[in-house]
């Protein structure tokens, strides 16, 4: 019931946020960019060792990946491209957070290279079966909670390659449960 409540909290505050932008002129797409500029700018500063600033920035990136999503659905400018896009932007800006890990560590390289391979093949899977008549998302662990983790991990950065390790984990645990549940529905 309080999820319930949650969720109709940040509808409305999704639509309504969305709707004054769009009479801002502020596109969908614009506010894609702005998710790829931050997340490539505090991936930059997670190589650098500067993680307060990296935090910032991602959470900023992450703020604006709500945005997006807000002003298409609510100003009714959903297309093909501004989704291709926006799920374009939001594994590139994952994938370049790992790799400044790996590059500013080499000890959280592995993680990093596995955390990157599972959580894509997660959403390979999540793609390919609902093309195919199927359904997509869900699972343990979906790119929200991913960031959490890794905001949590740049917070106690001596923790990450444990951080590493559990997404990889829960990201193939996941990969695992979108396959199964599409094994089911596509073999009806």
């Amino acid at each position: 019931m309080l999820t319930d409540n949650l969720r109709q909290i940040f509808k409305g505050f999704s639509l309504s946020s969305g709707k004054f932008l769009g009479k801002l002129g502020i596109t969908p797409n614009m506010v894609t960019f702005l998710v790829l500029i931050f997340g490539i700018i505090g991936a930059y500063f997670i190589y650098l060792g500067n993680f307060k600033l990296a935090i910032f920035l991602i959470l900023i990136s992450g703020i604006m990946d709500f945005f997006d999503g807000a002003i298409a659905k609510s100003c009714q400018k959903e297309t093909k491209f501004g989704g291709l896009f926006d799920s374009t932007t939001d594994k590139f800006t994952e994938i370049i957070i790992y790799i400044s890990l790996g590059l500013y560590s080499s000890q959280l390289w592995l993680g990093a290279s596995l955390a990157i391979s599972f959580f894509m093949l997660s959403s390979y899977i999540s793609k390919h079966a609902k093309a195919s008549g199927g359904k997509g998302g869900g699972g343990l662990l979906e790119r929200k909670e991913r960031l959490l983790l890794i905001i949590l991990g740049l917070l106690f950065i001596d923790y990450m390659i444990y951080i590493l390790y559990i997404i990889a984990f829960f990201s193939l645990l996941t990969a695992i449960q979108r396959f199964l549940r599409n094994y089911k529905l596509l073999n009806q």
